[in-house]
């Protein structure tokens, strides 16, 4: 038994590690995000001020995940732009990868 296994069990532990969590998952959607934004600009430069409106609808991980792979994968401009749009528009509730 760890000399700090004791301290596993105790409330201030508990919230301490759950701060970490929030913190670890923050940055890896800000990480995300940005990636997201390079892809954009690398692929699509004229929609980058489109993708950063969507970017503040958008704030899980999965959710942004999945614009991810419809910029990655679109064929047109055309297609990300409406994407995009509708993301802005509120309809990103339903978002799939289809």
């Amino acid at each position: 038994m760890n000399k700090y296994d004791a301290l596993k069990d105790t409330w201030i532990y508990q919230e301490i590690q759950q701060q970490i969590i929030n913190e670890q998952q923050q940055q890896h959607l800000e990480e995300q995000q940005h990636l997201l934004l390079e892809i954009v600009r690398a692929r699509f430069p004229r929609l980058e001020a489109l993708v950063r409106k969507a970017m503040e609808c958008v704030n899980t991980l999965p959710s942004v995940r999945a614009l991810l792979i419809h910029v990655g994968t679109a064929h047109s401009e055309k297609e990300v732009r409406h994407h995009l749009s509708e993301v802005v528009q509120g309809d990103h509730e339903g978002m799939s990868l289809q």
